[in-house]
């Protein structure tokens, strides 16, 4: 007799633009569509009501509440045609993420549907710290979830001590290496840095240019990959004067992959971080990294991988890249360990089992 089919609802954002998050949920219902024992549908949250760097007020109360009643109709709508086993939420934790959260919770307890509550940033343990209004509301989301997920350590802490009553699984982002270009070997007339990512102050890409423009690296280029404005790129431009600064724009993964498999160095100077997907994948295609120490990156370096920065410290920045531009077998160590953790830790079958089983073991525990 054949097992059962489990059906997965997952709200999750689904790329254009291209994030993070989005590639991951692009990345599982891909995989998913190759297995026989597993159906997801997905309400696409992702962000479609302003630009990049468009942070006014107005926007985030309209546009924002007019994407969340959307998402929140989708939700309803598929909810009322099928039945699911799990709803398969993933969340940044951000104000207005939290509110939609408690909305997904009250229409799944009306359709008598499980929640896993998959938290996706690395500020859950400042906000649990602080017990502010934000973590207030996660804790009600939390509380009523069957499962929460965490990808990172200190995540899954502050959760077990803040709200011992929650059910917190620590489960890591996984790469699909299947999905992977080949390495390719880089132009010797012309070594590459990149980085991949949104092109936003938050990603510390103003200390990451910064820092180039102090190097000025003779025979190096900056790539820069990722959605953002063209009057930033500009605005940078003229403030640092670095030299060989590439701004490529968002590239579909693939071309961003190839990017990746070319490169000679991987470098994310985030503010905040929750599990990177693009650190995973620079792993996985051997690369020497540069990161800050956010979020669960020290955990995913560990074990001599990469090189840990603080956030918004250029001087760090300056320090860590000199060293890996001016040693090719440091960057050839960098990323053999690398390579080889990705393989060991976060390959998409293991970690999709694991989905597997919370989705299969999900009974009703709605608050």
């Amino acid at each position: 007799m054949s097992e059962k089919i489990v059906n997965v609802c997952l709200v999750s954002p689904v790329p254009p633009p291209y994030g993070g998050i989005a590639h991951w949920t692009v990345m599982v219902c891909k995989y998913a569509e190759g297995r026989n024992d597993v159906q997801i549908s997905v309400v696409n949250t992702a962000t479609r009501w302003r630009a990049v760097r468009d942070l006014s007020v107005w926007k985030h109360v309209i546009g924002g509440g007019l994407q969340f009643l959307g998402d929140i109709m989708c939700l309803t709508r598929l909810l009322s045609t099928r039945r699911f086993d799990a709803i398969h939420l993933t969340t940044t934790s951000f104000q207005l993420a939290v509110i939609r959260d408690l909305c997904v919770l009250f229409i799944a307890g009306l359709f008598v549907v499980p929640v896993i509550y998959h938290i996706r940033s690395g500020r859950v343990p400042q906000i649990a710290t602080s017990k502010n209004r934000e973590f207030r509301l996660m804790g009600r989301v939390m509380l009523k979830s069957q499962t929460v997920v965490a990808i990172d350590r200190a995540t899954r802490e502050a959760i077990k001590e803040s709200l011992p009553k929650v059910n917190v699984e620590l489960i890591p982002n996984c790469v699909n290496f299947s999905e992977l270009p080949s390495t390719i070997a880089s132009d010797q007339s012309l070594r590459t840095a990149l980085f991949i990512g949104w092109v936003i102050p938050t990603k510390g890409i103003a200390e990451l240019v910064e820092a180039w423009s102090h190097l000025k690296p003779q025979e190096w280029r900056l790539q820069i990959v990722g959605p953002g404005d063209v009057s930033y790129h500009q605005e940078l431009i003229e403030r640092f004067r670095p030299r060989r600064v590439e701004f490529l724009g968002e590239l579909p993964h693939v071309q961003a992959m190839e990017r990746m498999a070319a490169c000679d160095l991987f470098v994310l100077p985030s503010y905040t971080e929750g599990f990177p997907n693009v650190v995973l994948e620079a792993m996985a295609l051997g690369k020497a990294i540069v990161a800050t120490d956010v979020g669960a990156i020290p955990e995913m370096l560990e074990a001599k991988c990469g090189l840990l920065v603080k956030p918004k410290d250029v001087e760090s920045l300056i320090t860590a890249l000199q060293s890996l531009l001016n040693d090719v077998n440091l960057r050839a160590e960098l990323g053999s360990r690398a390579r080889e953790r990705a393989l060991a830790n976060y390959s998409i079958d293991a970690v999709f089992a694991r989905y597997m089983t919370l989705w299969r073991n999900s009974p009703c525990h709605h608050v």
